[in-house]
């Protein structure tokens, strides 16, 4: 809303408070019905403000915090936004006045200005975040000035988090209003009661009203209501409005009801109270979400018992609830569970079966070979591909299981058994039938086959996780197998742990040096020149064979033996690059993966340090690759971590950048020198405007922080383009070239030396 027209409304208002204390005398009527209509005008206006706000807040809701603090910034009335940990703090003007902050200081402990804020308010601060949600909260307040001001705050949940979730509260002033209240209280009890059936509350905007007296089953409608409900009389019958309910809310308003009808033996005014239902104007046409603030006792002006309160919509809200759990629990791309919602739904259903005495089967599933889709077909083949088979899935989990998308090509579904042993592998077969059949078109000549390995619960397992666990882990134990079908067995578990045949190979192809780096190009943007290169892993077998990392990093990890492959990894890619330098080809950055195991050795930097000098590579020619994951395992010791190596000249760069849960206020204690932008975000950026502002919005926060980016998955020249657009500094992806031998990167930069 202008400044303009609220300072227009103010004056008006003032204008009608003069009239009134002037009039009161002459004509008391008419004072009187002047009082209630500026009251409730104000009150209305008050609520028609919250709402633009909800409006504007579900149209431009996202993950763009930075605009949405440029909104704040910009509010002439007081705003803040906060988390419920109290950790976070972010003021405008109007509310760094109430705090009694100056432009130039320092805003200090953000804890602490919140608690003295809660306090202020009265408001417990661990449970501000329950008082406040989705509520008018009226508050009186003494502002550094010590003056007295009354403020009506609005409080709506950003953004939910496990740790911490993220709150948008709004003040509106009703200074004016309290005090012209105040000073007109000692006279409207000599006012009589002239207006009839409640006619003010019915021209309250944007709020609808229902209203009705203790004796009457009828509620009194204002305009707003009427359009609500699509009724065209001031009046509706409660059956009449239970009827306009939806089926499963006709409930709540039943319990209403009798509670309604039992506080009016009593007689006291009861506290504010919150009903949520579903509404609809007339049959055939969609249902709408309202809250209804309702108050219980109220007195009109004959002194009369009255129930009343407001209808408000907050389908936004609802809508954005639901965008927000699809997030947490959906996967994107197949449109089915992720690991989340099945792990929380699956432990429901082992409490059920440990219960009744019932069992269930978990079956993860691995589609074979499906790295060759993606590297013959293209990401955008291999996602339909993805879909296709989480559809199949879908068919034999009906009615009462569940699929989930677990990880890249990897999927579990939940089967109840009703007593048949042979369940999971009946399904199984059944859906490898159905995914022969997938094979047609460009995908006519792969044969598609997957791999799959089931455990029971409860009996698998003291939880529904660990049973799953157990099921995923009877699965690695085929990987490198077509069509790998085995059943949990405690027994051979601890066999396979402790025997592993991969292990075995792993081991002796450590040893034997089968384990080779491959180098990814890195470009730059702004110049099309090659300006690094990530080393990946690759483990090439005496006959030519080449085994995924997929493959044996899970194993390596379990055994130990992710140590010695990761200080290969990190001798073997300085040498090359020094190697490069000395040839004097253009100095390139030589990226490599850190996993946990190596970054929280306490003597990882000595270790990085001494390859350094033995390689002869310059520190600033290595960065570390970090995911968000590892990142914030241990936010302190990570801090204390990056910080030495920083301090050594080692670039820090992190890995995957949005695809977890990682807090900018996190971002901003790392020093990191680059974030690399998830492909899943790079794949959609042509189509996707949430995607293309996810990826706007990363690049300038990092900007703003001094750190660049670079996105990987690059495929095609119109997300290059997209992404130079908005700023991005580097790219990774087969665009610009696939994961290659030494020898061949060594031609690559011979060339480019040569121009």
């Amino acid at each position: 809303m202008r400044k303009n027209l609220i300072l227009w409304i103010e004056l008006l208002f003032a204008l009608v408070s003069i009239w009134v204390l002037t009039s009161v005398n002459q004509r008391p009527e008419i004072a009187n019905i002047a009082l209630r209509v500026y009251v409730l005008v104000m009150i209305g206006v008050t609520g028609a403000l919250v709402l633009l706000f909800r409006h504007y807040q579900s149209r431009h809701s996202s993950v763009d915090i930075a605009r949405i603090c440029e909104t704040v910034c910009n509010l002439d009335v007081p705003a803040l936004i906060w988390t419920n940990d109290l950790n976070t703090l972010y003021t405008n003007q109007a509310m760094d006045e109430i705090l009694g902050i100056g432009e130039s200081e320092d805003p200090g402990d953000s804890a602490m200005l919140l608690s003295t804020l809660f306090h202020s308010m009265g408001i417990s601060p661990r449970s501000a975040a329950e008082e406040l949600n989705g509520r008018i909260y009226r508050s009186t307040l003494l502002d550094f000035d010590r003056n007295k001001r009354y403020i009506s705050w609005s409080t709506s949940l950003l953004k939910q988090n496990s740790k911490a979730s993220l709150y948008f509260t709004i003040g509106f002033e009703t200074t004016e209003l309290i005090k012209a209240k105040h000073s007109l209280t000692a006279y409207a009890k000599s006012l009589a009661a002239s207006e009839s059936r409640y006619a003010l509350s019915m021209r309250l905007a944007g709020i609808g009203i229902l209203l009705c007296e203790s004796v009457h089953d009828v509620f009194y409608v204002s305009e707003e209501a009427k359009e609500f409900l699509g009724v065209d009389k001031n009046e509706i019958t409660f059956n009449e409005f239970r009827q306009k309910l939806h089926p499963e809310d006709r409930f709540l308003f039943d319990e209403y009801l009798n509670k309604m009808r039992s506080s009016q033996k009593d007689n006291t005014l009861s506290k504010p109270q919150t009903l949520e239902f579903r509404i609809r104007t007339a049959v055939g046409r969609p249902y709408v979400w309202y809250s209804y603030h309702y108050q219980e006792n109220l007195t009109n002006a004959t002194g009369g018992p009255i129930i009343g309160g407001a209808l408000i919509d907050i389908s936004s809200e609802k809508l954005k609830d639901a965008t927000i759990e699809r997030l947490a629990f959906m996967d994107d791309i197949t449109d089915i569970a992720n690991r989340n919602k099945l792990i929380q739904d699956g432990e429901e259903t082992y409490r059920i079966c440990k219960k009744t005495g019932s069992s269930c089967w978990v079956i993860v599933l691995d589609i074979d070979r499906f790295h060759i889709i993606n590297d013959s077909l293209g990401y955008e083949k291999g996602d339909k591909y993805l879909r296709d088979f989480a559809h199949i899935l879908c068919k034999y989990a009906a009615p009462s299981g569940m699929v989930a998308r677990l990880s890249a090509d990897n999927f579990a579904m939940l089967v109840h058994d009703y007593g048949d042993e042979e369940l999971p592998l009946r399904t199984i077969e059944q859906i490898r039938i159905d995914m022969a059949n997938l094979s047609t078109g460009d995908s006519a000549t792969t044969a598609l086959s997957c791999s799959a390995a089931f455990a029971r619960i409860p009996s698998d397992g003291s939880s529904f996780k660990e049973a799953m666990e157990h099921a995923e882990f009877t699965l690695a134990m085929g990987r490198g197998q077509l069509s790998y079908l085995m059943g949990y067995n405690a027994a051979l578990h601890q066999e396979l742990v402790n025997k592993s045949e991969m292990e075995k190979e792993l081991a002796n192809a450590i040893a034997l040096k089968q384990l080779q780096l491959y180098y990814q190009p890195k470009v730059d943007l702004r110049t099309g020149r090659t300006m690094g290169a990530e080393a990946l892993i690759r483990w090439v077998k005496p006959d030519g064979t080449m085994v995924s990392p997929n493959l044996f990093i899970p194993i390596a990890e379990q055994t130990g033996l992710i140590s010695e492959i990761s200080h290969f990894v990190l001798h073997e890619a300085c040498a090359q690059n020094a190697l490069w330098q000395k040839i004097q080809f253009n100095p390139i950055v030589i990226s490599i993966n850190f996993t946990s195991e190596d970054f929280y050795q306490k003597n990882v930097c000595e270790t990085i340090q001494d390859v350094l000098i033995r390689t002869g590579l310059q520190p600033k020619w290595l960065e570390l690759e970090l995911t968000e994951r590892l990142a914030l395992g241990d936010v302190n010791y990570t801090i204390q971590q990056m910080n030495a190596l920083r301090e050594l000249g080692v670039l820090l760069a992190m890995d995957d950048f949005g695809t977890g849960y990682s807090s900018l206020s996190y971002i901003q204690l790392l020093p990191l020198t680059l974030l690399k932008l998830d492909r899943s975000f790079i794949v959609k950026i042509e189509t996707d405007t949430v995607a293309r502002e996810i990826v706007s919005a990363v690049i300038k926060i990092a900007k703003s922080m001094g750190i660049e980016t670079i996105a990987e998955g690059v495929e095609d020249e119109g997300q290059a383009e997209i992404l130079r657009s908005l700023g991005c500094d580097y790219v990774q992806g087969y665009l610009y070239g696939r994961p290659m031998t030494a020898l061949d990167f060594q031609k690559r930069l011979e060339a480019e030396s040569n121009h």
